[in-house]
């Protein structure tokens, strides 16, 4: 049985009055089987490996600092990867907080919609059963790993952030382990205040997408590639083919399928989100695309292709499985 929890936090700061203690004080779960190390550092994949080489836990539950957890995420996390030898971990939605401003709720509907995310919208809302799953609905700031699989699985490649956990749960998947998305592990965090900072989270998801793609292939993430390929349509057919309206049809469609979506969601939400929501996902399209384009010239000019990530990280212990106290 794997009982006890080392909570991995990476930090750009060594205070400790973080959003996440609190809401870890008040989980219900035995305060003797879990411990609390925040890492300190400057990249994020090297700071979770660091703090992982010195935890005592036989499950690691990775945090981001912000996040706001619900007070049984460990019992049933705990659950689920006791139910089978060959599950490595465990995660589900990271949610909008119910006291974000407008524009983060558009920004959080945005995330869960199946036109815009298709199935990475599961990352930002709960979605269907308990199943298992890969890395389209999982993601690090909510998830639960085997110490010992992650260690056997020679840790985060610390040459991607973001994208880390993507390529990892792949290794482990291809090593025959599963994983299982749960839509009963929530967590809450406060989605991106302005446009411009929203454009630039899916500017670098699809830089760390990209990054993925250069270590593992470009088989494995093909489906990825179609943002880039529907937009490069949309953009590139009007131009081709001069003066006739067929060259728009591609961007009629986009439209009317975003329109409709839009549609969707303000129906099942009780929202109007039709007169925002396409701009928002034409944004989220065009930012990844961007994003994936950028680093695939970066590695073509073999930018940065040496560059070591800094390992100056500073472990600090808010709980100590062996001390037993907070």
């Amino acid at each position: 049985m794997f009982e006890t929890i080392s909570v991995i936090i990476p930090a750009k700061s060594d205070s400790k009055d973080l959003k996440i203690l609190k809401y870890i004080e008040r989980i219900g779960y035995p305060k003797d089987k879990i411990e609390i190390i925040l890492a300190v550092g400057k990249q994020p994949s090297v700071q979770r490996n660091e703090a992982v080489k010195i935890a005592k836990g036989d499950i690691l539950y990775f945090f981001n600092s912000d996040a706001q957890v619900e007070p049984d995420i460990f019992k049933k996390a705990v659950d689920i990867i006791n139910s089978g030898v060959d599950i490595a971990g465990t995660g589900g939605p990271d949610l909008t907080p119910p006291d974000n401003s407008r524009i983060q709720h558009l920004f959080g509907y945005a995330m869960s919609s199946y036109f815009a995310h298709w199935k990475m919208r599961a990352r930002y809302c709960p979605v269907g059963r308990q199943r298992v799953s890969d890395e389209k609905e999982l993601l690090l700031s909510n998830m639960a790993i085997r110490k010992d699989i992650f260690l056997k699985e020679s840790c985060f490649n610390e040459k991607l952030y973001p994208n880390e956990e993507n390529e990892l749960i792949n290794r482990i998947c291809k090593a025959g382990y599963k994983f299982v998305y749960s839509p009963e592990l929530k967590i809450y965090r406060d989605r991106r205040k302005t446009l411009p900072e929203f454009a630039k989270q899916f500017y670098r998801y699809g830089q760390g997408r990209m990054e993925q793609i250069f270590i593992e292939s470009l088989y494995k993430n093909i489906w990825f590639f179609l943002p880039l390929f529907s937009l490069i349509c949309v953009l590139a057919l009007p131009a081709i083919i001069k003066n006739h309206w067929v060259s728009f049809l591609p961007l009629f469609a986009y439209l009317i399928l975003g329109i409709a979506d839009s549609a969707f969601l303000s129906f099942k939400n009780k929202k109007n989100l039709i007169l925002f929501l396409p701009t928002i996902y034409m944004i989220m399209h065009l930012s990844y695309s961007a994003g994936m384009v950028s680093s695939l010239f970066k590695n073509i000019l073999r930018k940065n292709k040496n560059v070591k990530p800094t390992r100056d990280t500073k472990i600090i212990f808010i709980k100590d499985l062996a001390a037993k106290s907070i």
